[in-house]
């Protein structure tokens, strides 16, 4: 179909992402098996986990195949742990990788570190994180709505900030920004009219993070019109601080069994105190029709159980001595009953990070 390619030792090579982008491209063709089959399984998921409160045993097996060795200090590398206190259950962590090596554990509000001596590691570094934690359903409490321009407390400032990694303000954010209040009185129908704006604008899909804007990565999304979770997320939160709202990216882990892995998605504070939760994946269910009666608005207001483990810009897990390189990618397939995560640098393909994911739910709370 004209993708670029090229010949390897296995076959024919593809740009995974360009090739994931091929398929969203042909969204809603329902003669397109590969679209077909991928928004049915999409949507199994979406409805897979129960809405009460029910506890989860999380495991993460995580081999580090890169990281920064410095002389006479250790190597820390770091495991994510659930953020909120409602969630928090007991973590058990084990080092898998070097055999027998010392290591030190250190836990912090949402993470937790292991500290290697460099002198112990040579090759791989594999650890195991299993945790159990409670998760549920959030939602929007229909709480009244802020005005537009309406005053905001300093503690929440922070969630007004014009920069904050992908999170940039532009004149072109802006002036999309102006345009989406028109007609709209209060936080809540301003969200509304961009959520419409992102579900039918633009399309979900992968972009290699070196190939952005440095200076303005949305800005370079407002035209291509390709944002995945954390990309869109990034952008309705630009949107709503460009008008004064406060807004927030969270990171972790969608508990779908059959698409256990990464995820981010956006907080909208509707009124001092009170967030709205907004996933912008909500376009692989919908395929960009906000008027899809079941599937248009599924994660507008609300979401499933999570394993929520960073809330920007204070909250996060991080690299520690395992940065990433400049150009990397990500792919994920099954391995039985688990899902397995790998980021690869660019140009070789060489492995950079692998995770192992596992996921029970025990039961209700």
């Amino acid at each position: 179909m004209g993708l670029p390619r090229e010949s390897g030792p296995d076959g024919m090579r593809l740009d995974p992402y360009a090739a994931n982008n091929m398929i969203k491209a042909r969204a809603g063709q329902l003669e397109d098996g590969a679209w077909g089959a991928w928004q049915d399984t999409t949507r199994r998921n979406a409805i897979s986990l129960p809405v009460g409160p029910h506890r989860y045993r999380f495991t993460l097996r995580r081999e580090w195949h890169d990281y920064t060795v410095k002389p006479d200090r250790p190597v820390v590398l770091r495991l994510p742990l659930p953020l909120r206190q409602s969630q928090c259950g007991a973590a058990l962590v084990q080092l898998i990788e070097p055999s027998g090596a010392a290591f030190d554990v250190r836990e912090i509000p949402g993470r937790v570190e292991l500290r290697v001596s460099g002198a112990q590691v040579q090759g791989p570094i594999i650890a195991e994180l299993v945790v159990e934690f409670a998760g549920g359903e959030t939602r929007d409490t229909q709480a009244a709505a802020a005005p537009l321009g309406a005053p905001v407390r300093p503690v929440e400032e922070i969630w007004l900030r014009d920069r904050e990694g992908l999170i940039v303000q532009s004149p072109g954010v802006a002036a999309l920004a102006a345009s989406l209040a028109e007609g709209c009185g209060d936080a809540r129908g301003y969200v509304q009219a961009a959520w419409r704006w992102l579900m039918s604008e633009l399309r979900f899909g992968d972009t290699h993070r070196a190939d952005l804007d440095a200076a303005d990565p949305l800005g370079g999304l407002l035209r291509t019109r390709l944002a995945d979770c954390m990309l869109g997320s990034s952008l309705l939160i630009a949107l709503c601080r460009a008008r004064g709202i406060p807004a927030r990216l969270l990171s972790g882990y969608l508990l779908h069994p059959a698409n256990l892995g990464p995820h981010s998605w956006a907080e909208v504070r509707i009124a001092p105190g009170e967030w709205m939760p907004v996933d912008f994946g909500s376009w692989c269910y919908c395929a960009g029709d906000p008027d899809d009666p079941q599937w248009g608005r599924f994660f507008l207001g609300r979401v499933d159980a999570r394993y929520l483990a960073e809330i920007a810009p204070r909250e996060f897990t991080g690299w520690g001595s395992a940065a990433p390189p400049e150009r990397w990618y990500r792919l994920e397939r099954l391995d039985g009953d688990r899902i397995v995560h790998t980021l690869h640098a660019l140009p070789a393909n060489t492995l950079f990070r692998r995770d192992v994911l596992d996921l029970q739910i025990l039961g209700p709370t």
